[in-house]
């Protein structure tokens, strides 16, 4: 049998571990992403919530159906903040 050096044995080493390497590396970006996602979708949820309370209070004053401008207000405040958060990740 023969002898392997430190070079070799680091080479071996590699061989063996970059394929798993690369796996992580991938699930990790992707955990990631998936966690800029969910926390985008929560502070838009924050916007429709502010949304949706004025939406109801504007209602309120113009005599309108209180249902009707929560569903309004919050479906306004959700494009906006869509499009807020799309521009400050541009």
């Amino acid at each position: 049998m023969k002898k392997v050096d430190g070079k070799q044995a680091d080479a071996i080493a590699q061989a063996l571990l970059a394929p798993q390497l690369h796996v992580q590396q991938a699930l990790e970006r992707r955990r990631a992403a998936k966690a800029a996602y969910l926390a985008r979708k929560r502070r838009v949820a924050w916007f429709a919530l502010a949304g949706s309370g004025i939406g109801a209070v504007v209602a309120y004053v113009a005599g309108e159906g209180f249902a009707l401008g929560v569903v309004w207000g919050g479906l306004v405040g959700s494009a906006i903040g869509w499009l807020a958060l799309r521009k400050a990740a541009a």
